[in-house]
């Protein structure tokens, strides 16, 4: 029962060493993903670098990108399937029969299906009533909307990574559409929640899959609405050029969005008498 048990355990151990080698590393990377590779020279002062892939085709199967000619290349993986990237070291301070007297490294690697895909969501239903305050107190007792508060409007967003390495950060761009043609004027906050955003781009560290994007507003303020009248409208939260830090792209290749349709409330006045 030991042995058995121990069989089991290095069976067990072999397995997880296997999922965890296909999480986009240098040697099974997805498709379209860049990588790193690195050797250190030998003390030998007068050598040349030569990096070449013996398999596949230059612009098909892999692209370098920069110099082939150094201690670090970078290859982008085009297609899937298994390629043999070599590096020869060569000296330069001998001639004739001796043919430089090169050193060759190589390396296997197998390229993968890219299963990384960043996806938007809504986290309430997607058509709902915008937030109003019942009853709305009228402020001045004048019949005027413009100084009474209505409620503040919040919608949420859920953008999470699935199908990549949680061990690698991975970023986005977002936009939120209709927001300028509906003039919303009072907008209190956007936040961003598991991710730190700069402008309209946002990078999610790793261990972290999911983010929030949340919108709140003044209900009724807006300024180009008689007396304050909000329309129903939509808010489309638009995700692009999503990426793992090593420059993996999304999967799919297109944009993800997520609506919300705000179904207005009335922007009744207050009451007025003779």
């Amino acid at each position: 029962m030991k042995s058995l048990f121990k069989v089991f355990m290095v069976i067990a151990g072999v397995l997880l060493f296997v999922n965890t080698q296909a999480q986009n590393t240098g040697t099974n990377p997805f498709v379209n993903s860049t990588h790193t590779y690195n050797i250190t020279k030998g003390s030998i002062v007068g050598t040349t670098l030569a990096w070449s892939v013996t398999d596949g085709t230059a612009g098909t199967n892999f692209n370098f990108v920069g110099a082939t000619d150094q201690t670090s290349v970078q290859v982008q993986w085009l297609t899937v399937g298994t390629y043999t990237l070599q590096v020869t070291e060569t000296r330069t301070d001998v001639a004739g029969g001796l043919a430089g007297c090169p050193t060759t490294r190589n390396i296997t690697v197998n390229v993968i299906a890219n299963t990384f895909d960043v996806i938007a969501a809504l986290v309430t239903d997607a058509d709902a009533c915008a937030t109003v305050v019942n009853p709305v107190v009228d402020v001045s007792a004048d019949g005027d909307n413009s100084d009474d508060t209505f409620g503040t409007t919040t919608r949420a967003y859920t953008v999470s990574m699935a199908g990549g390495d949680t061990g690698k950060s991975w970023s986005f761009d977002y936009a939120l559409t209709d927001l300028s043609a509906f003039n919303l004027g009072d907008i209190t906050a956007v936040n961003i929640t598991g991710g730190t955003a700069t402008g309209n781009n946002i990078v999610v560290p790793a261990g972290t899959t999911e983010v929030t994007i949340s919108i709140s507003y003044s209900t009724n303020k807006n300024a180009s609405g008689t007396n304050g009248q909000d329309p129903d409208f939509d808010i489309v939260l638009t995700l692009t050029n999503a990426k793992d830090q090593l420059g993996t792209p999304d999967s799919d290749g297109s944009n993800d969005a997520a609506t919300y349709s705000v179904k207005a409330i009335p922007a009744t006045t207050g009451i007025t008498t003779d």
